[in-house]
């Protein structure tokens, strides 16, 4: 295939995906994350300070909080500010809208650095199935389409892979310095990007026998003056002590459901299994495929290390909230999945190959626009039962609870929501909060992300509301009770 070929593919594929996720902003309530990141943006951008929830560094909250920087939120209450922030946009959904459409940059990033890698690799054929198979994942749709940090921290990770590879055949000046640009835009979008890319550069390395370590040196002195001059040059500090804050989150635990349980201190095998259930079929068979016979190739060896790496540096976390925290493992995957195309075509199944990515196609496409909750069968008929947060329930679905509420003419009734939406700012009815032993006769609504986590800490608790009654589904997440 011609470069200038692939080129147009990659990117009709980019201006298509930033299209489908684009039409999603609008169906969902904000996540349960999205208001402390634009508020903290928010706060860098007005007060000149980055004080508010600092384990998470500023690049992309800045980007979400950009066009609603004029707000002139006030008050002490963070509720009340970042509501105030969101409706100097309009209104308030259409604040959140303006926050998600900032992400877009960083999915086009992401996309593009994925084609970028797979260039360098593997060649322009390559390049355009990687993309196209990166670009269909429900995960990414789904994260693309939000103010979070995840696909800003797998944007860095595609691009540092690219410029690694590329300094790492011509360590000159001019490559440096494009690697500390890479490094910087990396640590100022999450902290888990230092550990990813760290154990890939090493494999790089490793794989390459070249340790340029200089001028490897001199890229990470560079990364950090960028650091340093987003962090008001003064205080550099709060980067480590942000990235600390981290570490002693992890050392301390986050409640989270897993498979009929809740603790604190994670489980080894939450992200594999987590991964495997949140991957489209299609696509972990075309990675397998690619992973078998691609091991005679240096190249693709090393895409599989990276893939593996990121999954082991994981499963020691006890931080279990997501497939979100291991993104961007699918930048090499997709890659390796884009050369397991290649490998079923030279053999006599060649329908194979186009059979898998139609089955992908399909998978994404009817997934829409609730790729956030998406699992494959894997999951079975109730995945709720194996995991929740940002895999299932992030509080997505409040918008769709309110137009449900405006359609049966609700105008009070009793929630326990997952998440973080202001509910008076959305336009809900009156809301008080469920008894957990009884209730009156009435309207009530309990998010799965809130009702299986308080029944295995507490086996009687809302029984009387849940157990045998039938109820209407709102999304994908939430239960709309009749008590009569």
């Amino acid at each position: 295939m011609p470069r200038r070929a692939a080129v147009v593919l990659i990117a009709i594929v980019t201006i298509a995906t930033l299209a489908r996720v684009a039409a999603t902003h609008r169906v969902f309530s904000p996540t349960y994350d999205e208001p402390a990141h634009v508020f903290g943006g928010y706060e860098y951008l007005v007060d000149g300070r980055y004080t508010f929830d600092t384990s998470h560094p500023p690049l992309a909250r800045i980007v979400f909080a950009w066009p609603m920087r004029d707000a002139g939120a006030t008050g002490h209450d963070v509720r009340k500010r970042v509501g105030d922030v969101f409706e100097s946009a309009g209104d308030y959904m259409t604040g959140v809208v303006t926050a998600r459409r900032g992400n877009l940059l960083f999915l086009a990033i992401a996309i593009l650095g994925v084609a970028w890698l797979a260039f360098e690799l593997a060649g322009p054929v390559v390049a355009v199935m990687a993309t196209l198979l990166f670009a269909l994942l429900p995960p990414v749709l789904a994260h693309g389409g939000l103010a979070t940090t995840d696909i800003p921290v797998t944007a860095a990770f595609a691009v540092a892979m690219a410029v690694f590879h590329r300094w790492l055949r011509s360590p000159n000046w001019p490559w440096t310095a494009a690697l500390a640009m890479a490094l910087g835009f990396g640590l100022l979008t999450k902290f888990s990007f230092p550990v990813y890319f760290t154990v890939t550069a090493i494999a790089m390395m490793i794989a390459a026998r070249r340790w340029p370590i200089p001028r490897g040196v001199a890229a990470s002195a560079g990364a950090l003056v960028i650091v340093w001059l987003t962090y008001f040059i003064n205080r550099l500090a709060r980067f480590f002590r942000g990235f600390l804050v981290v570490m002693q989150h992890n050392a301390e635990g986050h409640d989270a459901y897993f498979l009929g349980a809740v603790r604190a201190t994670g489980w080894w095998e939450y992200f594999p299994v987590v991964f495997t259930i949140k991957t489209p079929i299609a696509f972990l068979l075309l990675a397998a495929i690619g992973a078998f016979f691609g091991l005679r190739a240096r190249e693709h060896r090393l895409l599989l290390v990276v893939a593996a790496l990121i999954l082991l540096v994981a499963m020691t976390s006890r931080i279990n909230l997501g497939v979100r925290h291991v993104l961007p493992i699918y930048v090499p995957l997709s890659i390796i999945a884009a050369t397991g195309i290649g490998h079923i075509w030279r053999t006599r199944a060649r329908w194979l190959a186009p059979a898998l990515v139609t089955w992908l196609a399909f998978n994404s496409f009817t997934a829409h626009p609730d790729y956030l909750p998406w699992m494959n069968a894997f999951a079975g008929k109730h995945p709720e039962r194996i995991v929740l947060d940002s895999n299932f329930d992030w509080g997505q679905d409040v918008v769709r609870l309110r137009d449900a509420c405006r359609e049966l003419r609700i105008e009070r009734i009793g929630v326990e929501l997952f998440g973080t939406t202001d509910y008076a700012r959305i336009g809900m009815p009156a809301t008080h909060v469920i008894p957990r032993d009884a209730g009156a006769p009435g309207w009530y609504a309990v998010s799965e992300g809130f009702v299986i986590p308080a029944q295995v800490r507490d086996p009687r608790a809302y029984r009387w509301l849940t157990d045998g009654r039938p109820f209407r589904r709102i999304g994908k997440t939430i239960r709309l009770y009749h008590v009569q």
